[in-house]
């Protein structure tokens, strides 16, 4: 048996650049970092002729095309298994709809258990990252970007940059010290709502026909690209003000990533010390994620008591094999 640990991921700039209707045509860029919330894929080549997948449901299968979890069947029928397996996943947190990146992570999890299960070899990061995306944006004809499937793949804090087809991961240059700062400023709050990535992307990519859109979309790599010289320059206090920022022109993007309770939520976390922040993920629903100075973080934490508090430290493995038996 194989078991992968995969980490979820929190996006900080760019999020829509890394769509294809967008990066055919213009340079994309994202930043973001991995946590220590991981989802766990447990793969067995058994015996018995069958094919049973456990996640939120249960299902036991002779015939793949029955197989309703989507990305289970794609990435077993890419690797020409249509039997004789066994898949379980478990996860950390409740992490379904909840704008850390789960979709992907599990994709990228289950590929380097089936991968390593079926060949006894690993598997790079760059090859597990694409064939992540093919399976989820070619196979599985999601509306979603690549930056997932890097992060999950690749770990840590980075850059990702998106130039047609290529695919460029660069570690954001900063110390140890800078790296836990920033981690020891940012607090995240589950909003209670869960949503599919796909359902806010749809619309968002299909504004992506309209100029405007693709101005508003490049103005978010432009904060991309100054985020990572705060880091740099350690301008920690900055780079959460730009957080605001870049919130307030995503939300324009589509009229599904935020509501008013977000909004409500958002603003009473400024009123009581936030310099700025976000929706996780696509927008809609999910976590919301603030920076706030660690003298305010009390009051904060008080003012948002009635949702729950999510706590995470930066991580930077990325996915890997955590057991074979």
């Amino acid at each position: 048996m194989i078991v992968t640990k995969t980490p979820l991921r929190l996006s900080f700039f760019g999020g829509g650049s890394d769509i294809p209707q967008f990066y055919e045509n213009e340079q994309g860029l994202c930043v973001s970092t991995t946590i220590n919330s991981y989802i766990y894929l447990a793969v067995n080549k058994c015996v018995a002729e069958h094919l049973k997948v456990v996640y939120s449901e249960l299902e036991l299968e002779n015939d793949i095309e029955k197989i309703k979890h989507d990305r289970v069947r794609e990435i077993l029928k890419h690797y020409r298994q249509t039997s004789n397996m066994e898949i379980c996943s478990f996860s950390d947190i409740p992490s379904k709809g909840s704008g850390l990146g789960s979709s992907s992570t599990f994709t990228v999890g289950l590929i380097n258990a089936v991968h390593r299960t079926l060949t006894n070899k690993e598997i790079d990061k760059k090859t597990l990252s694409e064939l992540a995306c093919y399976i989820e944006i070619d196979k599985c004809n999601e509306p979603i970007g690549k930056q997932d499937q890097y992060a999950a793949a690749y770990g840590g804090l980075n850059a990702y940059w998106f130039n047609g087809k290529e695919v460029n991961v660069e570690p954001v240059d900063i110390n140890f010290c800078t790296t836990m700062n920033l981690n020891s400023k940012l607090l995240c709050f589950n909003t209670g709502v869960n949503r599919q990535a796909s359902s806010v992307l749809t619309e968002q990519v299909e504004k992506l026909k309209n100029k405007s859109n693709i101005e508003q979309t490049k103005l978010m790599v432009n904060f991309a690209k100054e985020s990572l010289n705060l880091l740099q320059k350690g301008k920690l206090d900055e780079f959460g003000e730009l957080l605001g920022v870049a919130w307030e022109v995503k939300k324009k993007l589509s009229s599904n990533v935020s509501n008013p309770d977000i909004d409500e939520m958002y603003e009473t976390a400024l009123k009581n010390g936030a310099i700025g922040g976000k929706i996780l993920g696509a927008g809609g629903g999910g976590y919301l994620m603030v920076y706030v100075p660690e003298n305010k973080q009390n009051k904060v934490i008080s003012a948002l008591s009635r949702y729950e508090q999510f706590n995470f430290n930066f991580e930077n493995k990325g996915s890997i094999v955590e057991m074979v038996s």
